[in-house]
């Protein structure tokens, strides 16, 4: 029998924009754009309370790219780690099936994880078949998330023409996925995502793996050292003897500030070395305060600037 822990620390999380033909959408679209989508999901799957978290930057700038959500995994598996099909009116024998198919061909899957994709790729084709319109990634769906568009709507229940956005639910423990996507208003070109991966550089340059859905672990021992935000904080605090408060980690600016401040040049050196990298295969800007970084190191370190916006500063330096 797998546990509901195991499967908190074996889901992902996150995949960034995977339809390439959604739009961002403005906030006051949001909270109606949420309303149609949550009262869709609930006609298709009747029994199951659709209260989702925000995450991340949602609702606190004026337009965002796209609309994390966040999903207790109590509303897919009971404590004992059973898949709760009924609620989902998923036949035991189709999950059964693709269930060993999944297990089969993921060597490196837990059990746990091949039970949850399982089960949230057959929600996906479930939404995919009897949605009015929602559309979902099939190929990307299972790994922690559902992903899916929806048109936008205005607050008088107006659909926009021709607008689309992603919404994404991410499944797991939802003080962790707060934690994890927390983003402040960022001034400049900054956004939440960069706070996030700086602290994922952070736990890289230690050794550990840090994931969006579950928790931190250590890449040598493949032993879960974190699953909560304090625990978190405990072994960055620990590891870099540091006395880091939780307001801190989920500021980008205050924890660069910090890292500066208290840590050894060569320490700082590596944690940057790790976040530019990083970055430079994800679709987002270099933070403009360490831009001039970037480009001092761009050839030791192979940056390309495949992914830089069309109004970065860097772009002149992008190579193919």
């Amino acid at each position: 029998m797998i546990s509901l822990l195991e499967i908190l620390r074996t889901i992902t999380t996150e995949g960034g924009n995977v339809f390439g033909t959604t739009s961002s959408i403005k906030k006051e679209y949001i909270q109606p754009t949420l309303e149609k989508f949550t009262s869709e999901l609930k006609r298709i799957y009747p029994k199951i309370d659709f209260k989702f978290t925000t995450l991340g930057s949602v609702g606190k700038k004026d337009e965002s790219g796209d609309i994390d959500l966040g999903m207790s995994v109590d509303q897919f598996m009971t404590k004992d780690g059973e898949p709760l099909l009924a609620n989902w009116n998923i036949d035991p024998n189709e999950f059964n099936a693709l269930f060993e198919k999944i297990r089969k061909r993921s060597k490196t899957a837990t059990e746990a994880q091949s039970k949850l994709r399982a089960m949230l790729e057959l929600i996906a084709i479930n939404i995919e078949e009897k949605s009015q319109f929602i559309d979902t990634d099939l190929k990307a769906a299972g790994g922690g998330s559902i992903f899916c568009t929806s048109p936008q709507y205005n607050e008088k229940g107006e659909e926009l023409d021709s607008k689309s956005v992603q919404i994404d639910i991410n499944v797991g423990n939802l003080d962790w996925l707060n934690f994890s996507y927390y983003s402040n208003t960022y001034k400049d070109n900054v956004k939440g995502l960069h706070r996030t991966q700086l602290m994922l550089s952070m736990f890289q340059v230690l050794n550990l793996t840090f994931n969006h859905g579950t928790g931190v672990k250590d890449k040598a021992t493949g032993e879960v050292v974190a699953t909560t935000p304090k625990e978190a904080l405990n072994v960055l605090n620990k590891g870099y003897n540091l006395n880091l408060s939780q307001d801190v980690l989920n500021d980008y600016f205050e924890l660069m500030d910090s890292l500066k401040k208290n840590l050894p040049k060569e320490k700082v050196n590596q944690i940057l070395d790790t976040f530019i990298k990083i970055l430079d295969s994800t679709r987002a800007d270099i933070p403009i305060d360490i831009q001039d970084y970037w480009i001092a190191n761009q050839d030791r370190l192979g940056l390309k600037g495949k992914f830089l916006p069309d109004n970065s500063n860097l772009i002149k330096y992008k190579t193919t």
